[in-house]
């Protein structure tokens, strides 16, 4: 059993009981002590300090363990406060006072010096560490404290910060910011990554364990798929525990999956790059998985003959979404789905094309499954007139036609052709006006762009906007313009056409089996050439038009693309994949190493030149 020392606090009665019903809901056991002595009676190697007014991430222990386990120059570590709470603060002091996870030896090491009892501030601990060891805090980069005991905390501080003055350090020097997925470091052998002394705690089910793999929560329709999958899974009888395997992804709609699945894994911001393939295989005993579901996860493809040589009784599955991934090194998520299609048990994606497209390349046909994405289309659905009083806000009258591009702002969605119709159009004489929806790497582009055309009063940029509010906007709206370079299909397609927009998109991926005859127009993507865009508007100028095709792409979506039709695919095929379990490799790919390396580089290489907009 992992020991949690609860610290003493002013927080009242109610928030202290918060913070024992946090540690109780720990994916891991633990035994909450409330003296060193207690904590250092059991046999664990580490011990958990946590203050009493602290809520802790469900994971919170079990990676902080791990992070220890794979660094052994390091004593301590604590972690940052997430940002959907407008209680915490930022700073490391204050989430090293409210939780440490330290080695026993040191604490026992303290005791025997007679140092200040352990138990009075983890800051003093670590300060104390720092100043005997000489060595500093690790720092786990994702969230591990949910709710912050900010006032409790402040008194606690003030020592903290003046003993810090008195050894003339500052606040940083306490914190190693180990950047576990930065590539370059020095990695440690595989076969020196073993499993610490845990015991996860298992969700109860009466379906599958499922391992979800995926890149991260960044912002877009993947993340958007998989925040609403994950909890429909769970809705179904099935037990999942999700990881991440890059790390320098966000937690964008992160909280939808954490309601009520909250055993979530950063691993490259928990283990160095070469302990990757430890962790999973960890949390795969640890959780007794039934099946593993990839999500466009590099490296999970990659460690696929490792995990199936370790786990022949556990089922793998692919999810493809879009047939693009920097196709010029790599090739696509579809040509990796074929290159590993041995390793794997079943294949979705999300449409008949690429279906087609996997089988043509060698998949196995009775094992690929088409499973759109879907959309809740209870929740997104329009009925009525278009709202009067968000159009106004919008810059738009009764008459006035009104664009809507929503997605991510960035090169391959080539917002700026939208711009260009924009001005055609007005050139034209036509009431027109256009809005974005999205965030992204050319919001200031595009900003200079109208500036620069004078469009300022015609064209809004809204950024980001959560869920209701995006509503509004499409239900104001006329005609969604997607002019992508690439797609599997749109998630931004699915709300529109499920919101009564008439689309006007490109003919990519599988979009043409959601815009048919009498809902949209298709164009083709070749070249970047606006005016064969505004030719797909045209036929919905007319407001007869426009209004028939609107019903009709809303019941092209009811009618085919729900989301609950697609939990029910994703839920067969996994059964599928534990029926057709296949021979697995007896052996290591003798690159493994190499290959992870390799990863790691090109992830950084990746989203540095992305950074700057390369």
């Amino acid at each position: 059993m992992l020991p949690v020392l609860l610290l003493t606090s002013s927080a009242s009665t109610a928030v202290r009981q918060r913070t024992v019903e946090s540690v109780a809901r720990q994916s891991v056991e633990v035994v909450l002590c409330h003296t060193p002595v207690e904590a250092l009676a059991t046999s664990s190697e580490y011990v958990v300090l946590v203050l009493a007014g602290a809520e802790l991430a469900a994971t919170a222990c079990e990676r902080a363990v791990w992070f220890l386990a794979t660094r052994p120059g390091l004593a301590c570590v604590s972690g940052a406060a997430g940002a959907d709470s407008a209680a915490l603060v930022p700073l490391p002091l204050d989430c090293i006072a409210q939780f440490l996870v330290v080695r026993r030896t040191h604490v026992q090491r303290l005791l025997d010096a007679e140092r200040p009892c352990p138990a009075a501030t983890a800051a003093a601990l670590a300060i104390g560490l720092h100043r005997d060891v000489r060595c500093g805090a690790g720092w786990l980069a994702e969230t591990v404290l949910t709710t912050s005991a900010a006032a409790a905390v402040a008194p606690v501080l003030v020592d903290a910060r003046r003993s810090l003055a008195a050894l003339g350090l500052e606040e940083a020097a306490l914190v190693e910011m180990a950047a576990s997925g930065i590539p370059l470091q020095p990695q440690q052998r595989l076969a020196a990554v073993e499993h610490p002394s845990l015991t996860a705690r298992l969700a109860p089910t009466s379906g599958l364990r499922i391992l979800m793999l995926v890149q991260g929560f960044p912002m877009g329709g993947y993340t958007a798929f998989n925040a609403e999958l994950l909890p429909r899974l769970v809705g179904a009888g099935h037990a999942v525990t999700t990881c991440m395997t890059e790390f320098w992804r966000t937690e964008w709609r992160l909280d939808l999956v954490r309601a009520v699945a909250p055993d979530i894994h950063h691993v490259l911001s928990t283990v160095p790059a070469m302990a990757m393939p430890a962790y999973l295989d960890w949390l795969i005993i640890s959780r007794r998985i039934d099946v593993v579901l990839l999500s466009h996860s590099y490296a999970g493809l990659h460690l696929l003959p490792y995990l199936r040589a370790r786990h022949p009784d556990v089922a793998f599955v692919d999810y493809v979404h879009t047939d693009w991934f920097e196709s010029a090194m790599y090739g696509s998520y579809a040509a990796m789905a074929e290159r590993w299609t041995g390793q794997l048990d079943a294949q979705l994606a999300t449409s008949h094309s690429l279906v087609e497209q996997l089988t043509s390349q060698g998949c196995d046909a009775d094992a690929v499954r088409a499973a759109h994405i879907g959309i809740d289309t209870q929740l997104w659905q329009h009925r009525g007139p278009r709202l009067a009083a968000v159009r106004a806000s919008l810059g738009a009258t009764s008459d006035t036609l009104l664009l809507l591009f929503s997605g991510r702002l960035s090169p391959e969605k080539r917002p700026q052709m939208c711009i260009e119709m924009l001005a055609a159009l007005l050139a034209e004489r036509r009431d027109a006006a256009l809005v974005f929806a999205g965030g992204g790497q050319l919001m200031q582009a595009l900003r200079e762009q109208i500036d620069a055309a004078g469009l300022a009063d015609r064209c809004k940029l809204l950024g980001e906007l959560d869920e209701d509010t995006l509503r509004h906007v499409y239900a104001a709206a006329d005609v969604f313009i997607a002019p992508s370079e690439i797609e599997g299909v749109s998630r931004s397609l699915y709300e529109a056409m499920a919101m009564g927009c008439v689309p006007v998109v490109s003919d990519v991926g599988g979009q043409r089996e959601l815009v048919t005859s009498g809902t949209g127009s298709l164009v083709n993507a070749a070249g970047a050439d606006a005016a064969r865009y505004l030719e797909g508007v045209r036929p919905w100028l007319d407001p007869i038009a426009r209004a028939s095709a609107s019903l009709a792409a809303r019941e092209m979506i009811a009618a085919n693309f729900d989301s609950y039709r697609t939990t029910t695919i994703v839920c067969e095929t996994l059964m599928l994949a534990r029926a057709r379990r296949r021979m697995r490799q007896d052996t290591l790919p003798p690159a493994m190493a190499e290959e992870l390396a390799v990863m790691s580089i090109e992830t950084m290489r990746r989203h540095v030149l992305r950074s700057v907009g390369r």
